[in-house]
């Protein structure tokens, strides 16, 4: 199991409603897999992400069965449960004599489900998904085909795959308003096999976004306004492209019965945000029956190009313009800053008998602002525990 979060910093509420991650996930976890020899199993995972001072907490169950229904025919299928209480930070700045960002309460529920049936036809495999998400303020529809063939004598792997979202969002600087947005993603990825213990692995993934990108709970400052405590909704452009190239090389130390994994994922968007993220992580058996496996990853990236934390403007005053122009675009939202991010953990797998596997994990996540003006209230900082339970039949 895996025991990262998102390389792409976002808030717990991003996080519970990514079902495009749900669709990547379980799309890509098809290379280098044969329906023929896979074995059906129910899964069964619970996850706990609470960050410091209370500010987020999110409880996720989610349930994932592999079933045999033909002899080269997979079906998977998944169920995903989780509620998110807490406080976000707004996009304002901390008020006079503090150094805490203002915040604003949240809850909610998201139910979200995947179908993905698999189909093996000698070296090929094909995987059409259907999923979807449901949340009080945003709904999701994704459709994806993940594409997988082995040739060289099954040395190398080519996967192909492409994904859309349609999705309706809701929230409360939308008011009664519900906005669409659309993305798409065309994925491209190659395993080779290096030598009997090495394995490499790139995939390289270009998307598009269009329609309603911006935070319907985060505002923004305009100094010039009178009421000094107001915030009006910020603007993001409403098209987004992104490229993310991402390598991992896996050795496998067989006279310790140990495997290291090292990954680089480069990430740019558009909107100028560019994000490199390091991982390394160690799997060591531990007699028959135990796998230990300690994480470590950093993640840096650069600030979006609309990026900023207020504009000195009013925007209601339409006689008297401002000497500089009102951006056309303007976000305070942390998440687009420049900024940094840690992650130490370690999982734990236990083999409970011929049908059963126990996984449990543990990580710290610390986030941090690298810019001169960006409160470090605003930064999250978070412990996420996981336990799982595998039965294979």
């Amino acid at each position: 199991m895996s025991i990262c979060p998102q390389a792409i910093p976002v808030d717990a509420r991003r996080r519970t409603r990514s079902l495009k991650a749900l669709l990547a996930g379980l799309a890509i976890s098809l290379a280098g897999r044969s329906p023929s020899g896979a074995q059906n199993h129910i899964d069964y995972k619970y996850e706990l992400y609470t960050e410091d001072s209370d500010r987020i907490l999110v409880h996720t169950h989610s349930a994932l069965f592999d079933q045999k229904i033909a002899p080269a025919v997979m079906l998977r299928g998944s169920l995903v449960y989780d509620g998110i209480s807490g406080a976000t930070p707004t996009g304002a700045p901390p008020p006079a004599g503090s150094s805490a960002v203002p915040t604003t309460e949240i809850d909610d529920i998201r139910r979200a489900a995947a179908l993905e049936p698999r189909f093996k036809l000698g070296r090929h495999t094909v995987a059409p998904q259907i999923a979807y998400s449901d949340e009080e303020d945003y709904k999701s529809l994704g459709l994806s085909l993940n594409y997988v063939v082995d040739f060289n004598k099954r040395n190398t792997t080519l996967n192909l795959g492409v994904a859309h979202n349609f999705d309706q969002v809701k929230g409360f600087h939308l008011g009664s308003r519900t906005e669409r947005k659309e993305t798409s993603d065309l994925l491209l990825g190659v395993s080779q096999v290096l030598t009997p213990s090495t394995l490499f692995n790139t995939t390289l993934t270009l998307g598009t976004a269009n329609g309603y990108l911006s935070d319907p709970y985060k505002g923004f400052r305009f100094t010039g306004y009178p009421d000094p405590n107001a915030l009006f909704p910020e603007k993001r452009p409403g098209h987004r492209t992104k490229q993310i190239l991402s390598t991992t090389l896996t050795q496998f130390f067989e006279p310790i019965e140990a495997s290291a994994e090292f990954t680089y994922r480069f990430y740019h968007d558009s909107h100028e945000l560019f994000g490199h993220t390091l991982t390394f992580e160690w799997f060591q058996s531990i007699g028959r029956r135990v796998t230990v496996s300690p994480l470590i990853r950093y993640y840096r990236q650069s600030e979006a190009y609309f990026y900023r934390r207020s504009f000195d403007a009013d925007p209601s005053d339409t006689e008297n313009p401002p000497l500089v122009p009102i951006p056309r675009f303007y976000s305070a939202d942390y998440r687009l800053s420049e900024l940094q991010s840690w992650t130490c953990g370690v999982g734990l797998t236990v083999k409970l008998g011929e049908q059963f596997f126990l996984d449990a994990a543990y990580k710290r996540y610390a986030m941090r602002g690298l810019d001169d003006g960006t409160p470090q209230s605003s930064f999250a900082q978070a412990h996420v525990y996981t336990v799982g339970l595998r039965f294979h039949y």
